[in-house]
């Protein structure tokens, strides 16, 4: 896989980038009708998304040819994703960084000002690496969480992109390292959206129970750094643009305001989403069976009398 991965970011690097953008975005849809397994994922996540979903998170009867159109597009966004992905190391970065609007960037003036640390949080929408690369180019103290556990090769590929570029990439195992980060003011990248997990912390997102992970929120309390949503929105082939969240206090680490952080968190995500449904890669489970969301809402619940007892 790493070899062919190579080779065709080399192909991919000769060729001109809008007809091969268009052509990953056509063909991506056959991982979607060929893949029955990943298929029914992208239903029941699409269904809830849209609010037509039943009970159970399956899409209604009446939804059906709604749920695919939009699952369908979002597998075509997904695709030109890749062709930007495989792109990027035959390119310079200053060419990057000029596709992005960074109109709203001022919020990270404001933080590097005052040597103020925070926690970006987002999900896998967009593209967050050339979003990464744009603030990168602009020398802002960026550090990128990361897992190297499933392909560790093409982790280190990726992360020597990355560090060409000027940011720092931190294996999620090492939070000494992400700690020093916050000491010095820069900024920590976190993804949120890896599916639920029944030990995160509970919340509601598009109107459902899940969970999302609880370490934004615990690094926040203590780097004493606000959280800040984003979503690197691409606004049309080759053009994107960064929008943040309201910066999110994450209070004193307690259970209590782990949850309502948390939960800011994925209200926040949710309005930006809303933006540009589609290109949410919404690939894995993110919400569980009814019975489990009646006791994550339980869970939350008694969080929140404890915090009031």
């Amino acid at each position: 896989m790493y070899v062919g991965y190579r080779a065709l970011m080399g192909l991919v690097g000769l060729l001109p980038p809008r007809p091969v953008e268009a052509l990953f975005a056509a063909a991506a849809p056959l991982a979607y009708l060929l893949w029955p397994a990943k298929r029914r994922i992208a239903d029941g996540n699409t269904a809830i998304v849209l609010g037509v979903a039943d009970v159970e998170g399956r899409p209604k009867p009446d939804s059906v040819a709604a749920v695919r159109a939009h699952a369908l597009a979002t597998y075509r966004s997904y695709g030109r994703y890749v062709a930007e992905l495989l792109r990027l190391p035959s390119r310079p970065l200053t060419e990057i960084a000029a596709q992005v609007d960074l109109r709203e960037v001022t919020l990270l003036d404001e933080f590097r000002a005052r040597r103020q640390a925070a926690i970006f949080v987002g999900f896998h929408a967009g593209n967050n690496e050339l979003g990464a690369a744009s603030l990168a180019e602009r020398a802002y103290d960026i550090s990128v969480v990361a897992d190297d556990s499933a392909f560790p090769e093409m982790f280190e590929l990726l992360r020597r992109i990355r560090e060409s570029w000027g940011l720092k990439v931190i294996d999620w195992r090492a939070i000494r390292e992400v700690f020093a980060v916050l000491r010095r003011g820069g900024v920590v990248v976190l993804l949120s959206d890896w599916g639920w997990k029944p030990d995160g912390i509970p919340c509601t997102l598009f109107g459902r129970w899940t969970t999302l992970p609880s370490g934004p929120a615990v690094l926040a309390a203590r780097g004493r750094a606000p959280i800040v949503p984003f979503f690197v929105r691409r606004e049309s082939p080759g053009a994107f643009r960064v929008l943040f969240g309201a910066p999110i206090d994450a209070g004193d680490g307690s259970p209590a305001a782990q949850l309502a952080a948390t939960q800011a968190t994925a209200t926040a995500m949710e309005s930006l989403m809303r933006t540009s449904l589609e290109q949410w890669n919404c690939f894995k489970p993110m919400w569980p069976s009814a019975e489990e969301q009646a006791r994550l809402e339980a869970r939350a619940a008694a969080i929140v009398r404890g915090a009031d007892a």
